[in-house]
């Protein structure tokens, strides 16, 4: 058995809440649903499938981990008819594509994280929406709703002149009734969809769901990464060595300095939680999750030295002895005192990525399936 209170420290640790009182909501559900013997918590990860994803979302993925370990029932769950309504340029046939994309995708980083496909739910929106009792919820939500409501919900939508992704909130919250969720879970770039959700799911009756956030990971120019920025500011799943290296190299990385470094933040935000999950993993620390990383054929050792000391989680070698970290703020405060140069960190980082990367890639060049899907969903390649 794992303590309520340490099943509550996994699910949020690195996490954002719309406001205290939902972290103090959340952990008021989790100790009546543990003293109750009731099922487990169900979660689910939004994700709509439009451009190639990129590194970033590494963040969300290794993230499951947690709520694996914390033993929740976890969902991905594609938002594949939001995607036509945000994203009306493309036909519904190219983003059915782009959803095949992202499920192959997403089950390859998984593999590549130690989590076992199989050990998570994946349902796509269209066998849900298309449902009479989601259409008429549609219905009942869109006549609560001012026009202003669903522009408040993110900027894509304050800017539309079109009707398509006015709708889409609509959709993301109905989603919360129809996977029967206890958590939703998403970017903090989520959030104003969440708090549509927390007022308008009530609003029609049912109960209201939880919320948690993750961080938005910078590019390699040290702001906001995209799917919809060039190239050479992120590394995408399927760069090939040399990319991810000459990518890398060129990226945003002063000296001594922590702001607009994308190279210390993708450490921070990517690349270190990953590690410091390995290093517990290797001490025996992975909850109610027993089967992490037994069942998948990659190297899931910590990005650190192979003799570096117990519980380092990442190793920065120079020109003297090799440095160790167990944390971020241990590598960040080294950095800034000039301990650890750019260029030690960026070839750190390269070989983390290209490590973490390899299983992706070598699962995409086996797939002759995936590939063909990559090519109906990105003619233009990207």
């Amino acid at each position: 058995m794992l303590p309520t209170e340490e099943k509550f420290n996994l699910i949020t640790r690195q996490q954002a809440f719309l406001s205290d009182a939902d972290r103090d909501s959340l952990r008021t559900l989790l100790a009546r649903r543990e003293a109750e013997g009731q099922t487990p918590l169900k979660l689910a990860w939004e994700t709509t499938p439009t451009g190639k994803p990129h590194v970033g979302y590494f963040v969300p993925l290794a993230k499951l981990i947690d709520f694996l370990r914390a033993g929740l029932d976890v969902t991905v769950y594609y938002l594949d008819v939001y995607g036509f309504l945000v994203n009306y340029v493309h036909s519904m046939e190219t983003v059915a594509h782009r959803q095949r994309y992202y499920d192959f995708l997403v089950r390859a980083i998984l593999a590549a994280l130690g989590v076992p496909p199989a050990h998570v739910n994946f349902i796509a929106e269209s066998s849900i929406a298309y449902q009479k009792d989601f259409v008429v919820d549609t219905q009942r939500l869109c006549a609560l709703m001012t026009q202003k409501d669903a522009r408040d919900t993110s900027d894509e939508v304050a800017e539309t002149k079109m009707l398509s992704p006015m709708l889409c909130a609509v959709h993301q919250s109905l989603s919360e009734v129809y996977l029967d969720l206890d958590v939703q879970y998403g970017g903090i770039d989520q959030t104003g969809l969440f708090e549509h959700a927390k007022h308008f799911i009530p609003a029609l009756g049912y109960r209201q769901r939880e919320h948690l956030m993750n961080t938005m990971v910078a590019g390699l120019d040290g702001l906001k990464m995209s799917s919809s920025k060039p190239a050479a500011t992120k590394i995408e799943f399927l760069d090939a060595p040399h990319v991810v290296r000459a990518k890398i190299d060129a990226a945003a990385c002063p000296a001594a300095q922590v702001e607009h470094n994308g190279v210390l933040g993708l450490v921070r935000d990517v690349l270190l939680p990953i590690s410091v999950q390995r290093v517990e993993r290797l001490a025996g620390q992975t909850g109610l999750y027993t089967a992490e990383g037994k069942e998948v054929n990659s190297n899931q050792r910590p990005f650190c030295a192979k003799d570096a000391p117990s519980g380092t989680a990442w190793t920065v070698f120079g020109e003297e002895a090799p440095k160790h970290f167990s944390s971020y703020e241990e590598l960040e405060e080294a950095f800034v005192k000039d301990e650890v140069s750019p260029e030690d960190l960026k070839e750190a980082t390269i070989e983390a990525f290209n490590r973490l990367l390899s299983p992706i890639r070598s699962i995409y060049a086996q797939s002759k399936e995936w590939q063909e899907v990559d090519r109906l969903a990105y003619p233009d390649g990207n």
